[in-house]
């Protein structure tokens, strides 16, 4: 008899909680809002509190428009009788969102932070009566699977976060196309979420948007006229991101999306900040029209083959460090690029410039080219050229000609052979060319404009006397580590120069003695060990 008893009490006790849940509420029973407020079990202070807790905030004809209910697991129903609310936080509650959420119709703010469970997949099609709301978070609701269709009704509606929500998988497209005043959206930590709206180009007040962590695959975002920042990170299957046609766009950060392959960027003519992701899968780069923006730098990205840039009216700093597939690299329109250096990109096989007229650095240290960009002797500019650490065993004929401003040439630990450059390198004041092979610098006296001058670690054998050619300019000249057998005497006369280093060469002891006493009479800075 007690068994029967006991089920009949819980089916009853069930009937009333569907009842409940179905009927709507009955506001009547309370004489305001902070009696309605007051029917919680737990205690609610009165406060307009700088972070949250439980609180209400409310005048003296006790209407409360603004309520938060913090780290209190199960808040009374008659929350929703609180109707002059404008402001409502429900962080970590045991609260389900009944169909009487209509009763909000001054409600502005709303927070749903943590809801263990208790809200369903699906929000009543109430929610979309709340047409005053302009600020709507929803965040850790672990069963919510969408949004509904009545999402359309809410017009004032400028910022809208969905965060954490592991089932979360529809956002609808017509629906939300309808929010044109939307200026804020976030989409955080969706894994379900496999589409981004379609209707998108609708926000045309959006100035920031964050897809992070979902499960978006191809992103094309296009016509956003206000967006001001963009943020896209940690979305595991993202292969492919177009950005195209923002005028206002001023930062983009793309960063942890392993799998991205192709990154497009075209008419971005306010951007100035772009992180560009690194350690990533991505193949290809092509940025088009990116007019705002002075200096662009990309570290270990490692699968990265191509890198396109097109009329950068700004462009003035371009760097790649460490790109180990790199194979092409391309520069057209970008009128004041004055710096570009490539480093340690081994497989980098061609590189462009069309209409580049400012260069003056170009570095390709590192990047083992066998053959000397035809590209670079377009560069009228160019003032310093870097190119060590390659496989270069020849320059062009016409280097001199062709680059009439080159004044640092830096060609050390390549593979050039026999002779020192001829036609000679009139206008070149610094020559760096320690560790390749040459064997003689015959014609160095034409070299005319020639200040520093290195040769260690080559298979030089004589310095011959036109040296003396060099004596008005030449203020530094190092030849370690060659087989010279003898030094000019003569070179104790060269009145420019300053310093002199001929350790580690084939000099007897005597004649070593008798050059460093010859060599120490003018104050010259001398080694011939």
């Amino acid at each position: 008899m007690m068994k029967i008893f006991s089920l009949l009490f819980v089916i009853y006790l069930t009937s009333i909680n569907i009842q409940s849940s179905n009927a709507e509420i009955d506001c009547t029973i309370y004489d305001n809002d902070l009696d309605a407020v007051n029917m919680n079990p737990f205690y609610v202070e009165r406060s307009q509190a700088s972070y949250p807790r439980t609180s209400a905030l409310y005048d003296y004809t006790l209407k409360v428009t603004e309520l938060s209910i913090v780290d209190d697991a199960n808040p009374s129903s008659s929350i929703f009788c609180v109707k002059n609310l404008q402001k409502l936080q429900l962080i970590n509650t045991n609260l389900t969102i009944l169909p009487d959420i209509k009763n909000f119709q001054q409600l502005t703010s709303l927070l749903i932070q943590t809801d263990n469970g208790i809200i369903d997949q699906h929000l009543p099609s109430e929610f979309g009566q709340l047409r005053s709301l302009s600020d709507l978070t929803l965040s850790n609701i672990k069963n919510l699977e969408d949004l509904p269709n009545e999402i359309e009704h809410l017009i004032d509606l400028t910022s809208l976060t969905l965060q954490n929500m592991p089932n979360f998988n529809k956002i609808p497209d017509e629906s939300i196309g309808k929010l044109i005043y939307l200026n804020r959206l976030n989409l955080i930590d969706l894994p379900n979420l496999s589409n981004i709206p379609s209707t998108m180009n609708n926000f045309q007040l959006l100035q920031q948007l964050e897809i992070t962590k979902t499960n978006i695959n191809n992103l094309s975002l296009d016509n956003l006229m206000s967006l001001y920042g963009l943020k896209i990170s940690f979305n595991s299957i993202l292969k492919t991101v177009q950005i195209t046609n923002m005028l206002k766009l001023y930062s983009i950060d793309i960063r942890n999306n392993n799998e991205l392959l192709t990154l497009k960027l075209q008419n971005l003519s306010s951007l100035q900040s772009l992180s560009i992701p690194s350690n990533t899968k991505l193949i290809s780069l092509d940025m088009e029209n990116l007019s705002a923006i002075s200096t662009i730098s990309i570290t270990d990205s490692a699968q990265l083959k191509s890198i396109i840039l097109k009329s950068f009216s700004k462009l003035n700093t371009f760097e790649l460090y460490s790109l180990s597939n790199l194979e092409l690299v391309s520069f057209e329109n970008t009128p004041v690029l004055s710096t570009v250096t490539i480093k340690t990109s081994p497989q980098l096989k061609t590189i462009s410039f069309v209409d580049v007229p400012s260069i003056t650095n170009l570095d390709l240290s590192g990047c083992q080219l066998t053959t000397f960009p035809e590209s670079i002797l377009t560069l009228k500019s160019l003032g310093k050229l870097v190119m060590t650490s390659n496989q270069l065993s020849t320059l062009p004929l016409t280097l001199s000609t062709d680059l009439p401003n080159l004044r640092i040439l830096n060609l050390v630990n390549n593979k050039l052979q026999g002779n020192i450059f001829q036609p000679p390198l009139v206008y070149v004041r610094e020559l760096y060319l320690s560790n390749n092979s040459l064997t003689s610098i015959d014609g160095i006296g034409k070299h005319k404009s020639l200040q520093r001058l290195e040769l260690d670690y080559n298979q030089i054998s004589s310095i011959p006397l036109e040296i003396m050619k060099l004596s008005p300019t030449l203020t530094r000249m190092t030849i370690t580590y060659n087989p010279l057998n003898h030094i000019p005497f003569s070179m104790t006369n060269m009145r420019s120069l300053n310093t002199f280093y001929a350790a580690y060469n084939n000099i007897s002891l005597n004649e070593r003695a008798y050059i460093r006493n010859l060599f120490q009479k003018p104050p010259m800075n001398v080694n011939f060990n």
